[in-house]
């Protein structure tokens, strides 16, 4: 009987309680381990065989666009997963802007449940998921804390069993280093025999969503056990995937492609200069250059914002000495806007004008400096004819990512072309792609201000159809008549 009460009272105490929970995790801890090391039919690990692998889901943690990408593409395929980051859903579709469809699509899946978005990453059901990706790029300081405080967090996330993969641009060895080492400090568990590590270069410039889809993507893994696991889950979203055990080589690959755009546009900026100023039509000279075999030499314009990110991270990764090239490069393109401005004066001049009090109509964004919907800043040619006293209105196109928020203080928006150029004594052309009916340059004559001058960035006019209509054309590489 007395053994009975001081049992009973062992039982009542709190700690006894504490210190059986204590016993019980341990065990089940130590039961998964002895268990993850056994071989199982057909593998080297419990890796490779989960019977509810396929009913838990995919969380997609990051603030880059990317996050919104992947989790759009594996809801369009029925796949369910979790989002935690900064994203809005829009209720209206534009299906000109992949940002927009993306966001709108975001809207649908949302609602349907397809999509469900946290907060923090904090709030992930750990035992609901299989896989865990986190997007961001090691750029800068500030940058790769955050992303390493996000690793950190979503760690002790991680299930036995489960998959982590990192998506991004970072200098060759990060992953496997540092997210690798923070990954097994703070899950308590080995890379690749408990926890399957895995890495996908991915950098979207706002790209339409099919042809991010249909373009060749590169995964890298751990091991081929892990890799194949990983492929037949991208192998969903992405129907051609390079995988790769070397994740240093599949580092390396994700920098290459931004900094070779990068790169070649710098170069392209160069020769447009060097034709100008022997007064020769940098077109005429790219139209036979692709004849004779550089079938990428084209417009000159800067390269797309975010691939600078490739650039930061290459930089700091070689040292001054070792990146001659690609600093250069970074200095040509920053280049770039003060090469439109003077562009704009010499066609003003040529009307008789200066730049105070001149109405001078932007048509489009593609031309001067597109970048993320989620991180928007003014290009700075906008800014920098401010400054100088012109009146600007832009029409920014239907295949851009901004809002009118960004430029309320600097530009008036307008909502089309003719708006936009009406009484414009230059118009600076940055669509990409614009419809012939925007751009008839009869139009853009009966519109603006007369004498007129057309500044085409993104060479979709011919010159000799604007000049027959009565305005000046001026363009990089071409210059103007007087130049």
């Amino acid at each position: 009987m007395e053994h009975y009460s001081h049992s009973l009272s062992l039982a009542k105490s709190p700690s006894f309680w504490d210190e059986f929970a204590t016993y019980k995790c341990q065990s089940v801890k130590r039961f998964q381990r002895e268990t993850a090391a056994l071989p199982v039919k057909g593998a080297g690990s419990i890796l490779s065989e989960d019977p509810y692998f396929e009913q838990r889901q995919i969380a997609i943690v990051g603030n880059e666009p990317e996050a919104l990408l992947l989790s759009v593409l594996f809801s369009e395929e029925k796949i369910p997963t979790y989002l935690v980051g900064p994203f809005e859903g829009f209720e209206v579709r534009n299906p000109g802007n992949a940002r927009d469809e993306a966001q709108w699509l975001l809207h649908l899946h949302t609602r349907n449940g397809s999509i469900r978005q946290l907060a923090d990453a904090d709030d992930l059901p750990s035992s609901k998921i299989h896989s865990i990706i986190v997007t961001g790029h090691a750029t800068t300081q500030s940058e790769t804390s955050e992303l390493e405080r996000t690793v950190h967090t979503v760690s002790k996330r991680l299930q036995i069993g489960s998959n982590f993969i990192f998506s991004g641009l970072c200098r060759p060895g990060y992953t496997l280093g540092t997210i690798g080492e923070t990954i097994e400090k703070h899950s308590g568990m080995s890379i690749d025999s408990e926890v399957g590590l895995g890495y996908l270069p991915l950098l979207w410039n706002g790209e339409q969503i099919q042809d991010v889809r249909d373009k060749p993507i590169i995964m890298a893994a751990t091991s081929e056990r892990v890799a194949s696991r990983m492929q037949d889950m991208f192998l969903r979203i992405f129907p051609a995937i390079t995988c790769t055990t070397k994740i240093g080589s599949a580092e390396a690959a994700g920098l290459f492609a931004p900094i070779y755009r990068e790169v070649v546009g710098a170069l392209e900026l160069e020769l447009a200069s060097l034709c100008q100023n022997e007064r020769v039509d940098y077109r005429e000279a790219a139209d036979l250059c692709r004849v004779s075999g550089l079938p990428s030499l084209g417009a000159p314009r800067s390269a797309p914002a975010r691939d600078t990110l490739a650039s930061i991270i290459a930089l700091s990764t070689l040292g001054a000495r070792d990146s001659r090239l690609i600093r250069a490069a970074n200095r040509v393109n920053e280049h770039a806007p003060s090469q439109i401005f003077a562009l704009i004066k010499s066609a003003l001049a040529l009307c008789g004008r200066r730049v105070r009090h001149s109405k001078i109509a932007i048509l489009g964004l593609d031309g001067l400096q597109p970048v993320s919907r989620l991180k928007p800043s003014p290009p700075q040619i906008l800014n920098t004819l401010r400054r100088r006293g012109a009146n600007v209105s832009l029409y920014p196109g239907a295949t851009t990512g901004w809002t009118a928020n960004a430029y309320s203080e600097s530009v008036n928006m307008e909502k089309s072309v003719s708006n936009a150029i009406r009484k414009a004594n230059c118009a600076v052309i940055a669509l990409d792609k614009p419809s012939e009916a925007d751009l008839n340059p009869q139009i853009l004559a009966s519109e603006m201000a007369r004498p007129g001058a057309v500044c085409d960035l993104t060479r979709v006019l011919e010159a000799s159809n604007v000049e027959r209509a009565g305005l000046f054309y001026t363009s990089i590489g071409r210059g103007s008549p007087g130049s």
